[in-house]
């Protein structure tokens, strides 16, 4: 390898080049660099995933970091958030501890989409004005505006004074016939040539891992382009929690964690609109949706009383402000409207969610789950709803599982395994050889294991069955998923003991969280299961069930709806009816604090084993 000149950092085989700082670490001085690594934890040491190979003099391992790599210490690789190079050198970032694109979900299912929408364009004629009649270019605007709107504007709409500026030049431009923006009959918010164009709108699931725009013609619904990324912010900690706590660690982390959302949205909306041909300055209403403390960082408010009993939001109900006040670079009178929160780590992407599926109007009892770190779900009956979020923990997103990762190229997404194979025959995203599970691999793995009898309901190996596939490990048993001839980084493809047990937590979560929503909701059996969101939509039904994920329901009766939140973001940007629709649905939908819950430790215990039976029967 190269080496670099003197007092410099080269992450290869990217090239890509930092200055040496005594007091930065590799990962950090990797995130100046532009180089994108693993980093579950945040660059806490907890999670081994930002493994790298320095060439040159470095800090000396830590007790913890030799322990979290085991034998790889002897090749040379360290943990790049535990390991500083004062005096520079070259860096080997191997291919599982670069960043690779998630698979992001930008679709969903919803109803016929309703048009009522905040922005209406109108074509108006502005006479000129006349010698015993001398009316002012704003009010003969009014006039016109009212004219072709069909009703008295009373008051007057409100015309900015960016656009009153542009006033006369527009109407000297074609005989004063124009295009206007009315935005819910108040406001003026664009001027232009009359065939300039419809209003466009922007409708933003901003989640924790990836980020979604869809870009929409407000005069006909009609969807024009979808643009998606991975969420900027995840070098900071794949979870809202690590996150949060970089905000408290340094403020100024807050600022420049809104900064990165902000531009990764200013990017979509260009990329959108470049698809599309059209200029992001016509897009005039922005709708956002996310959890709670994606909404308050986006915002730059404080989240830390997120983190904290009792959970309380900052703010829960809308926010509207104009669209350049947070940063957003479309049009210089647009407005940005985040749909409501409910709590603390119930927020408006699952209000969004429990919108796109007509939560308050469904009469079988439903739970809507949006499986992620925090299980956020909805349990609706009858018009009622009430709503709970579980700490589900990253392992269902392959965070805390020692070969977990994303979605992307190179993660197992399936498994089958006959009884008494050899060998586990896995399924991976991009046809390559594997490299490590995602979250729906995760899971097929464990229902495979479970099915052929080398997993107990207790979470243990039986490794009388297992024929090799089982053997000792650093963590305890662990089973052999690919050998290292078979795999992309050339290490035997293994999982633990410990990756069970992070599953089993994650899952006893989820199912308490659910069962103590029935129990407060009186009732006993539930009828469907609908999945929100990446990891529900490439769940199998049958193997969730076979973990008992969720209280028991028939197999045929749970159902993947896709990108919900991103749909209930759609609705409420095409629709004023449904925007506050969901704000109604927020403040009337219940909510129950978990971890204060007398039923949740008993039913969180209860519900750590896997269950015996086939998929959808009672235990």
């Amino acid at each position: 390898m190269p080496r670099p000149s003197s007092g410099q950092v080269i992450f290869q085989p990217m090239g890509r080049r930092a200055d040496a700082q005594p007091k930065q670490n590799l990962l950090q001085l990797a995130l100046h660099a532009g180089v994108g690594l693993e980093a579950p934890c945040g660059g806490k040491g907890l999670c081994g995933k930002c493994r790298v190979r320095p060439d040159g003099p470095a800090s000396p391992p830590t007790p913890a970091e030799t322990a979290l790599l085991g034998q790889d210490t002897q090749a040379g690789m360290r943990l790049a958030c535990q390991t500083s190079m004062p005096q520079g050198g070259p860096v080997w970032v191997p291919p599982e501890s670069r960043q690779h694109r998630q698979v992001i979900l930008t679709s969903g299912q919803s109803g016929e989409l309703e048009l009522d929408q905040t922005v209406r364009s109108y074509q108006v004629h502005v006479p000129p004005p006349r010698l015993e009649e001398p009316e002012a270019g704003r009010e003969r605007l009014f006039a016109a505006l009212a004219q072709s709107a069909g009703e008295r504007l009373n008051p007057p709409p409100r015309l900015p004074l960016g656009l009153l500026r542009q006033l006369p030049l527009h109407l000297a431009r074609d005989n004063g016939r124009l295009s206007v923006a009315l935005r819910n009959g108040h406001e003026i918010v664009a001027l232009g040539p009359a065939q300039d164009g419809p209003p466009l709108g922007l409708a933003v699931d901003l989640g924790t891992t990836t980020v979604v725009a869809y870009l929409c013609d407000l005069d006909s619904g009609q969807l024009l382009a979808v643009s998606s990324e991975m969420n900027p912010q995840v070098p900071y900690g794949d979870d809202v929690i690590s996150r949060i706590s970089c905000c408290a660690a340094d403020p100024a982390d807050l600022a420049k964690l809104s900064r990165a959302a902000v531009e990764c949205i200013n990017t979509l909306a260009q990329e959108a609109c470049a698809q599309a041909g059209v200029d992001p300055s016509r897009i005039l209403e922005c709708v956002i949706v996310g959890n709670s403390a994606m909404h308050h960082i986006f915002l730059a408010l404080d989240p830390a009383s997120l983190a904290a009993a009792p959970y309380a939001p900052l703010v829960r109900g809308p926010v509207e402000v104009k669209a350049r006040q947070a940063g957003l670079a479309l049009g210089p009178e647009a407005w940005l409207y985040w749909l409501p929160l409910k709590a603390g780590f119930v927020g408006a992407d699952i209000v969004a969610a429990a919108l796109a599926v007509g939560a308050d109007q469904i009469e079988e009892p439903t739970l809507l789950l949006d499986l992620g770190t925090n299980g956020e779900m909805v349990l609706a009956a009858h018009g009622r709803m009430m709503a709970c979020s579980t700490a589900a923990g990253p392992a269902l997103e392959g965070g805390h599982i020692g070969q977990g990762m994303r979605g992307a190229p190179g993660a197992v997404e399936r498994v089958s395994m006959e009884p008494g194979a050899a060998r586990a025959s896995l399924r991976v995203i991009g046809n390559q050889r594997p490299v490590g599970f995602c979250g729906s691999g995760l899971v097929s793995l464990i229902s495979c294991l479970l099915e052929t009898g080398l997993l107990n309901s207790n979470g243990g190996f039986d490794q009388h069955r297992a024929k090799g596939l089982v053997r000792p490990g650093a963590q305890g048993p662990e089973f052999v998923a690919a050998p290292a001839a078979d795999t992309g980084h050339g290490r035997d493809l293994a999982l633990t003991s410990q990756d069970v047990a992070e599953v089993q937590l994650a899952k006893a979560a989820i199912r308490a969280g659910a069962e103590v929503l029935m129990a407060e909701m009186g009732i006993e059996r539930l009828s469907r299961v609908l999945l929100a969101g990446a990891f529900g939509n490439y769940l199998d039904p049958w193997e969730a069930s076979r973990l008992g994920l969720f209280p028991p329901v028939p197999v045929e009766c749970i159902q993947g709806v896709g990108n919900a939140a991103g749909v209930g973001a759609v609705m409420s940007l095409l629709s004023r009816r449904q925007r506050l629709r969901a704000g109604d649905m927020a403040r009337s939908m219940g909510y129950v604090e978990l971890s204060g819950h007398p039923l949740f430790q008993d039913l969180f215990v209860d519900s750590m084993a896997f269950p015996p039976g086939q998929p959808g029967e009672e235990l």
